[in-house]
C-alpha cells in the first residue's frame, strides 16, 4: 500500500510537470486545459490534506 507521503510527492511532481507543460504550450486551448488540470489537482490535494 502506498504511503501518504508517497502520494503527496507524486501529486506534487505531477502538478509541477503539468505547469511546465502549460508554460511551454503554444496552443492556447491546450494551455488552458493544462492549467485547469493543475487547478483541479491542487484542489484535490488540498481536500485530501484536510
Amino acid at each position: 500500500m502506498e504511503s501518504t507521503d508517497d502520494r503527496e510527492t507524486r501529486t506534487q511532481l505531477l502538478i509541477a510537470d503539468l505547469r511546465r507543460r502549460a508554460e511551454a504550450c503554444q496552443d492556447p486551448r491546450e494551455k488552458a486545459n493544462l492549467r485547469r488540470s493543475v487547478d483541479s489537482l491542487v484542489r484535490l490535494a488540498t481536500a485530501r490534506r484536510s
